[in-house]
């Protein structure tokens, strides 16, 4: 019976040693997943790293938790002591460089607030020095740290006689950096700058409780770790990985001139994409590492499938629930972001057009058994060809014939154009074509038109053809009007651009800077120089978004006198007034005489003009000027020269 009694006790509960390899498990793991956020941290703030102190001095801090995390992983999983000996006095790198690093973060705290110090400066990098220099000790002397303590589940190296000094140093420089970020908390000037400097003034334990070394002052070597040490250390470790996640939360706002609401959706997609699925990814390799052979296969092998299914099935559930998932942390909850994620999700592109422009296209010339149909809209410019369907002629030939410019004339009684050209019913008869003018909505202009391969001398529709043409009609109207109007929102936003992003600079840094930021004059932009070496390279960025984009909306070319007098002939817009610059130089290329594809002197134009301001492909660009596209890059280097050229004689005159 006693026999009994004591195996059902050994099964119901484990023994110490097993408790204590669970709970050590339970340890790696979650420094395991310390290790992975805080790569990923460091990884998403490197762009931002160079430029703002305060992201500059987090991403070392972390980068110093990181290396102890890790060496202590490592040294969990050392077969030889005297490799575990190697890991643990490398591990020193991060303990004997945090103090600094925290006061590096401290001091950029302070400053930003508006207290900038070079005594501050001074103390930081002799930190950085005595941290050094207690690293030479801990690498190649015993006075800091001595002999490895070899227990088989927390190794660690035994006290030296200078370990205490070294005691108060780190906690010196924590007592430092805390007083400072507490300065910085009261010369916060707005209640959110002053609520994240507070959080982080309380996770700033965070880093002297994960690395700090405690159990080199443990009294008896020989002593072994105790069972109670494992929760207090777990407790500890989820204690500082909550920390250290408030921090990343908060201090990831400091710098960025985005507004909150885009930092923070940043930040989150970020972690959930990387940390987050990757420590998915660990937990099941643990779990499936660890079982015996599931339904009869091997180990590797389910570890294979199962990984490879943890991966694809993560991806899946952020693509599928992000939605929600962004409602639930309200992280695109504004009003105005859901009606601009309507937008770009609804937004009509230029092929979005032209493919519903010849579906509608092909549909009129199955209903009207005619071969050809195209569509042109009516801009500044003149006729623009938007879509053909069947064989036409060549569209640039098209393009030029003197008859399209009668197209867009005023209408008459009858709702034709007032043209010379001869009409019968409601079309215009050109060449071998129909032609229906397309009108606005409130039949205000005449904004495209509509042709139609003649199948007789003279429109011979039945009622139901009619009926079909007039509805598809319709339709073609209201695809050309939406996208003028996209087209003047698209150009009110990009005259705006500017300023908002102006005003977003002003608005971040007046959260720390408050009345000097605010009072302070604005820096006029210096225009960019007539002759300067990169000058060129400004225009060519220019022409390649010539349609609209960043390259367009920011260049420095706006600053040009040409494009700031020209704003007042195109609404204060710059970047209509940018684009009709270019446009002016490009028309300035062009020889006299009537336009030829063939002919050598019109080369540099017509790469220019089919190129940037049609749009063209490069290969359709070369297969229509009969030339390689190698050639073709050449010939348009030297083309944006000469337009580059042609703008600075063009601001030189205005000088």
């Amino acid at each position: 019976m006693d026999a009994a009694f004591s195996g059902f006790t050994a099964f119901a509960f484990p023994r110490i040693s097993d408790m204590a390899d669970i709970l050590a498990l339970i340890n790696d793991v979650l420094q395991a997943i310390i290790v992975i956020f805080g790569s990923a941290v460091v990884l998403y703030n490197l762009g931002r790293s160079l430029r703002v102190p305060v992201i500059r001095a987090f991403s070392a801090l972390i980068t110093f938790v990181v290396i102890v995390y890790l060496t202590e992983l490592l040294v969990s999983r050392t077969i030889l002591s005297g490799s575990a000996e190697t890991w643990l006095r490398v591990g020193w790198i991060g303990i004997t460089l945090v103090p600094a690093a925290q006061y590096q973060l401290a001091d950029a705290l302070l400053t930003i607030t508006g207290a900038p110090s070079r005594k501050r400066k001074l103390v930081m990098a002799a930190g950085y020095l005595i941290g050094l220099a207690f690293l030479g000790m801990v690498l190649w002397t015993d006075w800091i740290v001595g002999k490895l303590v070899p227990l088989p589940r927390a190794p660690h190296l035994t006290a030296g006689p200078l370990f205490p000094l070294f005691a108060l140093f780190f906690w010196a420089g924590m007592a430092a950096s805390i007083y400072h970020v507490w300065r910085a908390r009261q010369r916060a000037v707005t209640r959110t700058t002053r609520q994240r400097i507070t959080t982080t003034l309380l996770a700033f334990w965070a880093a002297p409780l994960a690395v700090f070394p405690y159990l080199v002052i443990k009294g008896s070597p020989s002593e072994d770790v105790p069972l109670i040490f494992w929760p207090v250390v777990i407790l500890g470790n989820l204690v500082v990985g909550f920390l250290f996640g408030v921090m990343t939360s908060h201090l990831s706002y400091f710098g960025a001139m985005s507004p909150d609401r885009v930092v923070r959706v940043r930040l989150f997609k970020f972690m959930a994409r990387v940390p987050l699925a990757g420590t998915i990814v660990l937990l099941v390799y643990i779990l499936v590492s660890r079982n015996s052979p599931i339904l009869g296969l091997p180990t590797e092998t389910a570890l294979g499938f199962t990984l490879v299914a943890t991966v694809m099935l993560v991806e899946w559930l952020i693509h599928a629930y992000k939605r929600p998932l962004e409602r639930l942390f309200q992280l695109n909850n504004d009003p105005d972001v859901y009606r601009i994620q309507q937008l770009s999700e609804r937004l009509l592109t230029t092929n979005d057009l032209h493919q519903f422009l010849e579906s509608v296209l092909a549909a009129a010339c199955e209903a009207l058994r005619t071969p050809t149909a195209f569509v042109a809209a009516i801009t500044a410019d003149g006729p623009k060809l938007e879509a053909v369907v069947g064989p036409l002629a060549e569209p640039e030939t098209v393009l030029q014939d003197a008859d399209w410019q009668q197209l867009a004339q005023p209408q008459n009684g009858n709702g034709l154009a007032a043209t010379d050209l001869r009409t019968a019913d409601s079309f215009i008869l050109w060449q071998n074509y129909w032609i229906r003018p397309l009108h606005s909505r409130h039949q205000e202009a005449v904004i495209g038109i509509v042709g139609l391969h003649a199948r007789a001398d003279e429109p011979n529709l039945d009622e139901t053809e009619y009926s079909i043409l007039e509805r598809l009609l319709e339709q073609v109207a209201a695809a050309l009007e939406d996208r003028i109007l996209q087209q003047q929102v698209f150009a009110a936003v990009e005259g705006i651009l500017p300023q908002i992003t102006a005003l977003q600079e002003r608005r971040g840094a007046a959260r720390f800077g408050g009345l000097p930021i605010l009072t302070a004059p604005e820096k006029p932009e210096e225009a960019p120089l007539v002759g300067d070496p990169g000058f060129t390279g400004m225009v060519r960025d220019a022409l390649s978004h010539y349609w609209g984009g960043p390259k367009l909306t920011e260049s420095p070319l706006m600053r040009l006198q040409i494009v700031q007098q020209a704003m007042e002939e195109h609404e204060q817009n710059p970047t209509n007034a940018l684009r009709a610059i270019l446009q002016d130089a490009i028309e300035l290329q062009k020889p006299e005489g009537e336009r030829n594809l063939s002919r050598v002197e019109w080369l540099l134009y017509n790469i220019l003009e089919m190129k940037f301001v049609q749009g063209k492909r490069v290969r359709d660009v070369a297969r229509r000027l009969a030339m390689s596209e190698s050639d073709l890059y050449r010939k348009q280097r030297v083309a944006i020269e000469n337009v580059a050229r042609t703008i600075e004689m063009m601001e030189t005159s205005v000088e």
